[in-house]
């Protein structure tokens, strides 16, 4: 509870709406994620230095380990860059957990992948409306420790209102993996990331045409065949923070490995911080859901997919949200 009062005090403490434009904003929370996660990283150094049994590795590690990498490639006179490249991501996902990416809750893992989702919802009016895309696109892994991510053209259809459909802007995010250990060891991960929803390429009427950032944290950890996950972040608009900025927004994810089948039940809320209850604040949702992968079917080229029911679980949230929505979600690994 502390954390959220926190949140708020620094949501309304900095005057985001007098920094205008892309640059502006842009400078401000590349200043801001820079802070913060040279912070959680000498938390990290202290944690590690503390550390007795197994290995967890870091930034600062995994970089050795990568010019190590980089020296027995350039020896190879058949590798080029882009061998390089791929040794480097094959080391980086050594270097962390397995688990699969749950439908809406963000995984600390760095990911290389192409992943497309389409949200089937149901609004208050008993209306339908699809979002083909929601966000997602290519992922990268671009260092030892670093994930880039762009999506690709996601689009909203109204099936009664055409007159509203459109596409959505681009979308955009950069992920620092702080700390990680591989299942067999002490089986977690844990990451920040900043993500940016921008007006480029929109096409929708009626919405925001606003560069809007989600600075968020994200944990893992696993016991055997269960894992949870969780994220922790907030929401600003450039010029706009009053009426489309988020407080505070969490997910949760628990999950469970059967083979290749994984069921799974997530908590997603985007509640404002003066609503803060469990029962009763708009945003709240319950997603149940199975995931089924990875399957090999390329080199590292592998395939993995996934369906649930995302419910809204309070009046306010069917009001002000939607009611249901069915998701689908395709990964492509590589």
């Amino acid at each position: 509870m502390p954390v959220f009062y926190l949140l708020h005090f620094f949501y309304f403490l900095i005057p985001f709406e007098k920094i205008k434009g892309f640059f502006g904003a842009f400078l401000y929370f590349s200043l801001f994620f820079v802070l913060f996660s040279w912070f959680i990283l000498l938390l990290s150094f202290f944690f590690i230095m503390g550390a007795q049994a197994d290995t967890v590795f870091w930034p600062g590690e995994e970089v050795a380990v990568q010019d190590i990498v980089e020296t027995m490639n350039e020896a190879d006179a058949g590798k080029g860059w882009l061998g390089k490249w791929r040794k480097m991501t094959e080391e980086t996902r050594n270097r962390q957990t397995r688990w699969l990416t749950p439908l809406v809750t963000e995984t600390p893992r760095l990911e290389q992948r192409i992943r497309y989702d389409v949200y089937d919802e149901t609004l208050p009016s008993g209306n339908k409306k699809w979002n083909v895309g929601a966000d997602k696109g290519v992922n990268l892994i671009v260092g030892p420790t670093l994930e880039f991510a762009f999506s690709l053209p996601q689009y909203v259809y109204y099936p009664t209102q055409g007159r509203l459909d459109g596409f959505l802007g681009e979308s955009f995010l950069i992920k620092n993996r702080i700390m990680s250990s591989p299942e067999g060891q002490k089986n977690y991960v844990f990451s920040v990331m900043l993500a940016a929803h921008s007006p480029l390429g929109q096409t929708l009427p009626d919405y925001p045409a606003h560069w809007i950032w989600d600075p968020i944290v994200l944990f893992g950890k696993g016991w055997g065949n269960f894992d949870f996950m969780v994220n922790l972040g907030t929401q600003w608009a450039d010029g706009a923070n009053k009426q489309f900025g988020i407080p505070y927004f969490y997910n949760i994810a628990l999950q469970y490995k059967i083979g290749v089948v994984v069921p799974t039940i997530e908590i997603n809320s985007t509640s404002s911080i003066d609503q803060l209850v469990f029962v009763g604040a708009p945003g709240l949702f319950i997603t149940p859901e199975v995931l089924i992968g990875r399957f090999r079917f390329k080199d590292d080229w592998k395939l993995y997919f996934g369906f649930g029911y995302q419910i809204a679980i309070n009046k306010k949230t069917v009001e002000e949200e939607y009611s249901n929505a069915f998701v689908m979600k395709f990964h492509l690994l590589f």
